[in-house]
């Protein structure tokens, strides 16, 4: 026997810097209002297989799928996931169950002659019992006895005596729907002994989906940033009025984090010139010529984003000249010129030598002058400020404190460096783009530094930091404040050339 060792000597071990927040994954978000997503969460899928298995092969959550997934940049990288989010078009909802596909078969419930299970709805919980399916000739009989048990609790209210099952047999689900609409919830507990909620696919497997009440667009949009955001652009599936863009547009715009989401609009040529005078002004909007129902360009700048890897050596791309399986819908300078003088993107095409070559044009985006106004320069700002803001909060959850005087200014102005290096290895920031009188004055103005220019010109950023107080509720707190100038990665739209013969 000993004394423990730790009476003179006690050491903890631990992983340091363990915390670590990710930059957002830049793939698309499609707001629908398909009851099979449910309300308020968030789906992601990693293929256009696994949303035609959730949504179905017949929906058009798997035609754009399809379109989405099957596309292959010049970088040969593709999107990586396709999100989905419910929105229930300003009006109540009630709770639903979907039960998973394929349930028993009927022998499974004609066995059953005192089934019961636990359900939650309307605010009410109630074990039913007694529910005797031994009689039923067929699933859609089952469908009607489970309905019929659910209708007897009239303690539950409308929710529960409004109720309606069904066997849906193009699914293969049995799915119920509250007779109330409204904020509420759904559950369902397996019972001990004779459970019908096995059989009926209601528990592993189900689609729950609360019910909701009215949310309109920008509500929506508050719940899904507050909930996830987990995504760099998001378009509607269901065609919206002018004023129901021009709210998205304007929630997108007034973000306190701006250029955080691309919005992308379809258009059609009877309502692209209103929608482009409505959108005018508003940054972070962009508006797609999308004439065929079976067809989704809209989708096109939201792919290139998600397929852009930024962990990739010159990443970034050109959201011009890129090519889909899109049917061209300009194919004159007549409407190239009526298009492009109100900013709306279409897929267009043109000739050499007889030979047609179709392509994404011109890659435009809506705002003020301080807004970015192309596709590629504002969503590699997306990128830019989520690699920035995670190794930031990185920092803070790393360390034991960042101390407000020259050792913290240090520390971040080297968790900056590691996203600014990133950044000049995969191409948002260019070096070498000449500066023009007016852009050398407003860094000057900016940094107070007269040689600051030549360095964004040169190197491509410029980069300072400085520590200050400010009072909040009182009391006297410190903070850093960075500013980061960069140089743009600009594309080239058009070449011009002279050719002199001697």
């Amino acid at each position: 026997m000993s004394i423990d060792i730790s009476r003179y000597i006690r050491v903890t071990s631990g992983v340091g810097a363990g915390a670590n927040l990710g930059v957002r994954q830049l793939n698309a978000m499609l707001i629908t209002t398909n009851p099979l997503c449910p309300t308020g969460t968030f789906l992601s899928f990693a293929s256009a297989a696994n949303v035609g298995s959730y949504f179905g092969t017949t929906s058009d959550e798997y035609k754009r799928a399809t379109f989405y997934f099957g596309w292959v940049s010049k970088n040969v990288t593709s999107p990586q996931a396709l999100n989905f989010w419910f929105w229930n078009e300003d009006a109540d909802v009630p709770s639903r169950i979907y039960g998973k596909p394929n349930p028993a078969l009927l022998p499974a419930f004609t066995a059953i002659s005192s089934g019961s299970f636990t359900l939650t709805l309307g605010g009410a919980t109630h074990t039913l019992t007694g529910i005797n399916c031994s009689a039923a000739g067929s699933l859609s009989a089952v469908a009607g006895i489970i309905q019929t048990a659910i209708r007897a609790y009239s303690s539950g209210g409308s929710a529960w005596t409004g109720a309606t099952v069904a066997f849906d047999a193009t699914r293969g689900s049995f799915n119920l729907t509250s007779g109330a609409s409204g904020d509420d919830s759904v559950a369902v507990t397996a019972a001990v002994s004779n459970d019908l909620a096995s059989p009926l696919g209601w528990l592993a497997g189900a689609i729950f989906s609360n019910g909701q009440g009215a949310r309109t667009i920008p509500d929506m949009l508050t719940q899904l940033n507050n909930t996830n955001d987990n995504f760099g652009s998001f378009a509607f599936m269901d065609a919206l009025s002018l004023d129901e863009v021009v709210s998205a547009a304007e929630w997108n715009d007034s973000l306190p984090s701006n250029v955080k989401f691309m919005y992308s609009v379809p258009c059609t040529a009877s309502n692209a010139s209103a929608l482009s005078s409505a959108l005018r002004g508003i940054g972070g909007s962009t508006l797609t010529l999308a004439p065929l129902a079976a067809e989704y360009p809209e989708m096109c700048p939201m792919m290139i984003l998600a397929a852009t890897n930024y962990n990739g050596r010159s990443a970034v791309q050109n959201f011009m000249f890129q090519e889909f399986d899109l049917t061209p819908s300009v194919t004159t300078d007549g409407d190239a010129d009526l298009y492009d003088s109100l900013l709306v993107n279409y897929y267009g095409r043109t000739q050499s030598a007889g030979q047609n070559v179709s392509f994404y044009q011109r890659g435009l985006m809506f705002g003020l002058a301080s807004d970015p106004s192309d596709q590629n320069t504002y969503c590699n700002e997306i990128w830019f400020k989520s690699a920035c803001t995670a190794r930031l909060m990185n920092l803070l959850l790393a360390l034991s404190r960042v101390s407000a005087n020259s050792t913290g200014r240090a520390q971040i102005l080297a968790s900056l460096q590691e996203v600014i290096d990133l950044a000049l290895f995969n191409g948002v920031i260019s070096v070498g783009k000449p500066l023009n009188s007016t852009q050398k004055l407003y860094i000057t103005n900016a940094t107070g530094d007269n040689a600051a220019w030549h360095q964004v010109q040169d190197v491509g950023y410029w980069v300072g930091c400085v520590i200050e107080s400010y009072v909040a509720s009182g009391v006297t707190q410190w903070k850093a404040t960075y500013t980061i100038i960069y140089s743009k990665d600009d594309t080239i739209r058009r070449i011009d050339g002279t050719d002199i013969l001697i």
